[in-house]
């Protein structure tokens, strides 16, 4: 029992749920209703969705699975009660399951591609999954490029859903576009949001691990400039959230809908005013633990949006 829990906690399984999760809710309350609310049919259908959900949870499996086979040195100082692989989880096994792991989700990949009719859709398997090998390599100790490289990834998880509705790049009727646009819209502002959300976040996980990354030769954005300079980044990135969050509330706002713009005060910027604060006073490595698991929050109960406003559009 315990080797298995070794096992879960090494593929982050809380994550993987949370990912599924994400593009499960963006795929069946916000992509297909509003294609149906146009006349349209999803180029999915379930079974296709949950391979499409299975590989990309493959995907990150795999990514977690390799980040801390190369992490280990580092995570002896940084996380000693999370170091599985060397002890509970043995090196060879660890290479296997990213390898296993990785090619399960290529071929789904491929066969998703197929029935898509887009065959050049095959690619987002295995570019993927080399970006996250690059990224446990070498990209997550430099600057900017690691936070910037897993904060997309972290967003093309609600991409990768609406990349497979082949129909949508090609409309050939009024009711296409508007589908197309509607849902085009409410994703890049989903990715925006999430992207936004996990540069924040990395950046404090950084400054959570100053102490190992440094002795290890790592050049996050704390070690290179400072504690108080990377406070300061993540408010700037911050300040573009809540333009973000004020631009959403703008439509409702004008048009009476003051309930919408409370809930999302109440949901999101009143987490995140929180962060912030907590992320202004902290000086230890418990502290920033607390505002990262604060910026996880309001990324879940940015995900818990796709629910009312599926309400919404179902009233």
């Amino acid at each position: 029992m315990q080797h298995l829990i070794s096992y879960l906690k090494l593929l982050r399984f809380g994550n993987l749920l949370f990912i599924a999760f994400t593009q499960l809710a963006f795929h069946f309350y916000l992509v297909e209703p509003i294609l149906e609310n146009n006349g349209q049919v999803s180029s999915l259908d379930s079974m296709d969705t949950i391979l499409l959900i299975l590989s990309t949870v493959l995907i990150a499996a795999g990514g977690y699975v390799i980040n801390d086979y190369f992490d280990v040195k580092i995570d002896t100082i940084n996380k000693p009660d999370r170091l599985f692989i060397g002890k509970s989880v043995h090196r060879r096994n660890a290479i296997l399951l990213h390898q296993i792991f990785s090619g399960t989700a290529i071929v789904m990949g491929i066969y998703l591609a197929w029935h898509s009719g887009n065959l050049k859709l095959m690619m987002i398997q295995p570019i993927t999954i080399a970006f996250l090998w690059f990224y446990s390599t070498g990209y997550k100790k430099q600057p900017f490029t690691g936070n910037i490289l897993i904060s997309f990834l972290t967003g093309f998880v609600i991409i990768m859903t609406v990349l497979y509705e082949t129909a949508l790049f090609k409309p050939q009727s009024t009711d296409q576009f508007n589908a197309a646009y509607a849902i085009f819209i409410r994703t890049f502002y989903y990715f925006l949001f999430a992207f936004l959300l996990n540069m924040m976040r990395e950046i404090v996980k950084d400054m959570e691990d100053v102490e190992g990354d440094e002795q290890h030769g790592c050049r996050t954005i704390p070690i290179i400039w400072g504690t108080q300079t990377a406070k300061h980044i993540i408010l700037a990135i911050a300040l573009l959230v809540f333009l973000l969050i004020i631009q959403v509330q703008q439509t409702p706002f004008i048009h009476g809908d003051y309930l919408t713009v409370i809930y999302l005060m109440q949901t999101l910027q009143l987490p995140l005013v929180i962060a912030l604060w907590k992320l202004y006073t902290a000086d230890s490595k418990k502290h920033y633990k607390q505002v990262s698991m604060l910026l996880k929050l309001v990324m879940l109960m940015g995900t818990l949006t796709i629910f009312y406003f599926y309400y919404l559009m179902s009233i």
